[in-house]
């Protein structure tokens, strides 16, 4: 059976090829004989144009009482024959003199300014025909004037013709007087009889009794081909011959030395003659196409064709001769599919239900139909502690306080968000079935098909207890200190706090979105797809195009679950470190409230990027970029926790100021740099910029810009800045966009450190700093100064 299919094929590939060849060699005559059509129409309208010219000099003179030489030139200077009509080498007027005649008409034109014209070939004849005008009168064309034509053969039988039939007439091949030894090319001529104004023209005898002489025009036959042809025929070549002969003699243009026999290895079908009737004359044409005529890709389709049919045999006769091994292959495939395929099902079962989420499938009736062991626990946790985890067929609308069943679905799959835009999802208030009410945040899903929805809900009672805390432990803050009776003091750890609880504040945030933006939301679809096929599971995922893929999916699903969890315990792990830093700043309140320095040897750019890490993931979603330009050598004496308080409420403001920024990147940029005996310490924003009016406000007790401000932070700092013996520096940007807060302080101090009323800080600057082996042997020390 191979083998017969494998010989129907030879067959069938040898037909194709032979096809091919043909419809290769069709195309081609196709294309030969539009190209001579083109150059035969070319050739026989240009000539058509250029007996217009002629025409055109009759009509003159027939308008035209007499033309004078001067109207003469001027009516063959406006018609630009160089330009539009190439290959004219002359346009004249003959006139018939009679033998009586002839020495007056000499004269006539002699007396224009022409002393040496005269009629020749000289000899004794009935009449005369002389060229009396003709331009250009260049130097080429001053040889024919006074030239009789009608004294040669071929130029009297052209100018006879056109007499007789008032009609154009093209002579046989000559060489123009005007020819010389340069650039020798041969030529025609074109006659268009001019009669007697008014004369009766109707027959031949009246016709030629009214001739009055011929308007006519000389070619140059090279000339005229290129003016016509001009490069369009590099894949042709041709001869033109006069009179339908064949003689060399006769041969009146060559396009090339190719030309008149058919290309080598090509059929005579490239070789074609053909005649075109010019102005009572006949010109034969010889047509031969050239080697570039064909198309490079013609050689190589025939052997492509061949080969191809011969690897298409070759590749059937393997395919038909292995169908009967793959019978057994499929087989054994399926099986192992059923395997996989019951293993998925597994898997699958196991995310569901390990899933920290709720996630429901609700019918169109609005009763559940589907629900994980989250949400048993969820919404029916004294059920699922009595062994009872079902929530098939309870109304989804019991579960939900003061919302109709209508109302969840359509505020979730409309809006799909509520207030807050960095919320996905709509907020409701949920009914357990022991009658305890708990916030919730639900997202809805319509099942492919719309015939139900996906749930996913998540339990918000630990977040907004969490909130709470900090709430808490903000007042309890704000109490302590104003016990104390340090407002001031109070001002600064409130200020300094709440950047921290910013921080604190966005790592919640972030662990939110990182739960809102959890892949079990995508469970849901899957749950609603199998759902739809929980009649036949085995055949859905063995035949379905959508079951074929499920168990990939969810296999992808739980490793993005695992790495959610990772980054979860990163992020708690940086909540960790706000909360730890709230605490430093109450330490160092508590020592300021002593009215004390604590006088360290730090790097300058060890303190801006710790400012930086304190404000790591403020304001996330607005991807703000930080910038640094830090002088990693640069050193200062000074107190560390003091200087840390402003330069956290530095960039703090920075990235406020550019989160209003919508029509350019987020930038600030943190610098430090040594200039004289300072440091300066500046953070570069580019967002909106500062108002002139609002610039020297800005350090004022109470005063703010901010709807949740106080007013107390830039104050505060100023107040540290000069307790540090340093100054703040608020300006606006130069370019238009952002401000610069920059903090300058002293490299040290100058107070001196008592090291007998001090109390000595035994610090290690090596196992603080990681830059390496440097050190420094300054001895840290705290300066006191009285209240």
């Amino acid at each position: 059976m191979a083998l017969a299919i494998f010989c129907l094929s030879l067959v069938l590939t040898a037909f194709v090829w032979h096809q091919a060849d043909r419809h290769i060699e069709q195309r081609n005559q196709d294309r030969f004989g539009y190209r001579i059509e083109e150059v035969k129409y070319s050739i026989e309208e240009r000539m058509l144009e250029y007996e217009q010219v002629l025409r055109d000099g009759v009509a003159f003179w027939n308008a035209s009482n007499h033309v004078s030489r001067d109207e003469w030139r001027d009516y063959v200077r406006m018609t630009e024959i160089r330009e539009y009509f190439p290959g004219i080498q002359a346009i004249g007027l003959s006139l018939v003199v009679p033998k009586e005649e002839r020495e007056e008409v000499t004269n006539s034109v002699r007396e224009e300014g022409f002393p040496e014209y005269r009629i020749y070939p000289e000899g004794d004849r009935e009449s005369y025909t002389a060229i009396i005008y003709i331009e250009p009168f260049d130097q080429r064309n001053q040889l024919a004037f006074g030239y009789d034509m009608y004294s040669e053969s071929v130029r009297r039988e052209a100018m006879d013709l056109a007499a007789r039939t008032g009609k154009p007439a093209i002579s046989g091949k000559i060489t123009l007087v005007q020819e010389t030894e340069e650039d020798f090319q041969f030529g025609v001529l074109c006659y268009l009889p001019l009669y007697e104004r008014g004369a009766d023209v109707s027959s031949e005898q009246s016709r030629k009794a009214a001739l009055k002489g011929w308007v006519y025009a000389a070619f140059r036959m090279n000339d005229l081909m290129r003016g016509i042809l001009g490069d369009v025929t590099d894949d042709i070549a041709y001869r033109i011959y006069d009179a339908g002969n064949d003689s060399e003699l006769e041969l009146l243009y060559e396009s090339c030395e190719t030309a008149g026999r058919p290309p080598r290895g090509k059929s005579v079908g490239f070789f074609q003659s053909h005649v075109m009737p010019m102005s009572g004359r006949d010109w034969e044409i010889d047509v031969t196409a050239k080697e570039g005529f064909f198309p490079v890709a013609d050689d190589t389709i025939r052997p492509m064709v061949a080969i191809s049919g011969l690897v298409i045999d070759v590749l059937l006769f393997l395919v038909v001769s292995s169908i009967g091994r793959q019978r057994s292959a499929a087989i054994k495939f399926a099986k192992q599919m059923t395997r996989d395929l019951h293993d998925s099902e597994s898997r699958t079962r196991s995310i569901l239900e390990n899933a920290t989420d709720a996630i429901l499938s609700v019918d169109g009736d609005g009763r559940v139909s589907v629900a994980n062991d989250a949400a048993n626990w969820m919404f029916s946790p004294l059920s699922a502690s009595g062994g009872n985890t079902d929530l098939a067929g309870v109304r989804f609308g019991d579960l939900i306080e003061d919302m109709s069943f209508a109302g969840v679905i359509d505020a979730g799959v409309r809006s799909r968000k509520i207030a807050s835009d960095s919320e996905d999802g709509i907020a409701v208030r949920c009914r357990r079935d022991d009658g305890t009410l708990f916030p919730c945040r639900m997202s809805i899903g319509v099942v492919e098909g719309g015939d139900g929805y996906i749930v996913v809900a998540r339990d918000e009672t630990a977040r907004f207890a969490f909130e709470k805390e900090l709430a808490e432990t903000n007042r309890q803050l704000v109490k302590a200190s104003h016990k104390a009776g340090m407002a001031e003091v109070a001002t600064g750890v409130l200020h300094d706090v709440g950047n921290s609880i910013n921080g604190v504040s966005t790592s919640s945030n972030l662990i939110a979105a990182m739960l809102d933006d959890s892949a079990v939301p995508t469970l849901s679809r899957a749950i609603g797809v199998m759902n739809e096929h929980r009649e036949d599971l085995p055949g859905f995922f063995e035949h379905h195009r959508q079951g074929k893929h499920l168990p990939e999916f969810l296999t992808q699903i739980e490793s993005t679950l695992r790495s959610e969890r990772e980054r979860l315990i990163e992020e708690n792990r940086h909540l960790g470190s706000h909360v730890g830093h709230i605490n430093q700043i109450i330490r160092v309140q508590q020592d300021q409230a002593c009215s004390s320095i604590i006088a360290t040897r730090e790097f300058a750019s060890e303190l801006m990027e710790q400012a930086a890490l304190v404000n790591l993931g403020r304001h996330a979603e607005f991807d703000i970029t930080l910038e640094r330009d830090l002088d990693s050598t640069a050193t200062i004496v000074t107190d560390r926790n003091k200087v840390l308080q402003i330069l956290i409420n530095f960039v703090a403001n920075a990235q406020d100021a550019v989160r209003e920024v919508d029509d350019r990147p987020r930038r600030v940029q943190l610098t430090t740099r040594v200039s004289g005996n300072q440091v300066e310490f500046s953070v570069i924003d580019n967002g909106p910029g500062i108002a002139p009016d609002v610039l020297p406000k800005l350090m004022q007790f109470g005063f703010t810009t901010k709807s949740d401000g106080h007013g107390f932070g830039l104050h505060s700092c100023d107040l540290t800045a000069k307790e540090l013996q340093g100054e703040l520096r608020i300006k606006n940007n130069e370019s238009g966009h952002g401000a610069c807060f920059t903090l300058a302080l002293p490299l040290e101090l100058d107070s001196e450190c008592d090291l007998k009323s001090a109390t000595v800080l035994q610090r290690n600057l090596d196992q603080v700093d990681d830059r390496g082996d440097q050190s420094f042997p300054s001895t840290p020390c705290i300066v006191s100064r009285e209240d």
